[in-house]
């Protein structure tokens, strides 16, 4: 890949993981607030005040935050008893591809600090060529020379294997505690 295809791939790759990224946890943090204010069976009465708060609270934060309309409409809410059920897929999902964009934006970013070094690189070697008069080679021939490896969402082990499994039990246990309540 060429210097200017590499910045091209970098920048694609950094939007897509923002726009993946940031849909993605806006869902998941409204389906989260719709599982904690939805209706429980067995509710106590000190419970029920403060989960009325809660209501209030996030009802508060729906009505000023009536541009993501949306996301408070089809956000899924998981279902702890059965996670086979389409709303927990759905869930799951949507919270995968937030670890999903984060990769493709640190991909991008680890991409485009490849280019930057290599880029100083040819300045520095082209520099050195100059002082061999006619027949050093230009910093045009050397770029030319110079082949860029594409970065893989898949090496980013930390952001796209451990951490969702980390915040996934993270999750999991603010949910499990929510529904003791």
């Amino acid at each position: 890949m060429t210097h200017h295809q590499a910045n091209v791939v970098a920048l694609i790759k950094r939007i897509v993981g923002i726009v993946i990224f940031i849909p993605a946890l806006v869902s998941t943090v409204i389906s989260l607030l719709k599982y904690l204010v939805a209706p429980k069976a067995q509710m106590q009465e000190m419970t029920a005040a403060v989960m009325d708060f809660v209501k209030v609270m996030v009802d508060i934060a729906r009505q000023y935050t009536s541009f993501l309309e949306y996301f408070w409409v089809n956000s899924p809410i998981p279902d702890l008893a059965n996670w086979s059920s389409s709303n927990s897929l759905w869930f799951i999902a949507i919270f995968a591809l937030i670890f999903i964009g984060l990769s493709l934006q640190a991909a991008g970013a680890r991409l485009t600090k490849r280019v930057y070094s290599i880029r100083e690189g040819v300045i520095q070697r082209a520099v050195l060529e100059g002082m061999n008069g006619a027949e050093g080679r230009t910093r045009q021939e050397l770029e030319k020379l110079v082949s860029i490896p594409n970065t893989s969402i898949f090496a980013q082990f930390g952001l796209l294997y451990v951490s969702p499994v980390i915040w996934g039990i993270i999750v999991y246990a603010i949910i499990r505690l929510i529904n003791m309540l």
